[in-house]
């Protein structure tokens, strides 16, 4: 009979499921900082909000979700991409109650009926071709930031500004043949895999350029034509990457130690500029 194991401290030590990211919508003390880093440019288009009693910026548009993505990425965080979209600790934040949009546009044909597109489908039209050499319909870009245009009564009033991760996809998935198509799965890019006994659809364009974003149903929508038009149950998903304790432990230290260390310069700079105006004082009363 085998003999029971000498007992042992209890220590936790238990196969744990590890989420891959760590979500937050754009809420809590910096989130007023971003509201105000974002500029008007963006925050005019689809009126987003930011809201002092919950701290949370209100309003999804690809415009917004790129350039958050763009000013938070110094920080080791990014917005939420296609993949992203359909991971489960993303799904459980937007079902029932919000939309998010990922940072990242569809290009299915080079004329728009929409008009206020023209414009930007002409400047991606031209990105593309230098990214990949040639322009093949429909694509999917990322990897680009947004700036305000020197014609801002021309279309969104926006330049599309390509990143050094600039990235142009080409898919035929993206296809008007697969609108209403259903699908449970995504691959790794985070287009669909489709299945006729899935749980969620994929809504596509006919032409033009599009959004692609995450609706309250769970379905993966790139429909729209008006890529600024935001509601109040629109969010941004901000995730690290980082995905356990451990690493946002590390994230979190580093913040803080840049933190310090802007606040040491602040207080330099202010014993320098008090010794300045004793100085000056000092010229004076003599």
């Amino acid at each position: 009979m085998t003999q029971p194991k000498e007992s042992q401290t209890l220590e936790g030590r238990f196969e744990w499921n590890t989420p891959q990211i760590q979500t937050t919508f754009p809420q809590g003390e910096d989130a007023q900082e971003l509201y105000q880093q974002l500029g008007g440019y963006i925050t005019r288009l689809g009126d987003i909000q930011y809201n002092p009693e919950t701290k949370t910026i209100i309003g999804s548009t690809p415009f917004l979700s790129a350039r958050i993505d763009t000013l938070v990425r110094p920080l080791g965080l990014r917005t939420t991409n296609l993949r992203d979209l359909s991971r489960p600790e993303v799904m459980q934040m937007i079902k029932d109650n919000h939309y998010a949009d990922a940072p990242i546009l569809v290009l299915r044909t080079t004329k728009d009926s929409y008009e206020r597109n023209q414009s930007l489908i002409n400047q991606l039209t031209q990105q593309i071709e230098e990214a990949n050499g040639k322009l093949e319909l429909p694509v999917m870009i990322s990897g680009f930031d947004v700036q305000p245009s020197e014609t801002p009564q021309q279309g969104y009033g926006i330049n599309i500004i390509p990143r050094t991760d600039f990235t142009a996809i080409p898919d035929e998935r993206l296809a008007h043949k697969n609108n209403r198509k259903r699908f449970t799965n995504v691959d790794d890019l985070g287009l669909p895999i489709f299945d006729k006994n899935g749980t969620r659809t994929f809504y596509t364009r006919n032409q033009g350029l599009s959004r692609l974003y995450l609706d309250r149903d769970l379905d993966l929508v790139s429909y729209g034509e008006n890529l600024s038009n935001s509601g109040s149950n629109g969010r941004v998903v901000v995730v690290s990457a980082e995905g356990t304790e451990g690493a946002n432990s590390n994230f979190l230290e580093s913040f803080s130690s840049k933190r310090e260390e802007f606040e040491k310069q602040q207080r330099e700079h202010e014993k320098g500029s008090q010794r300045l105006r004793e100085e000056i004082n000092r010229i004076l009363e003599g």
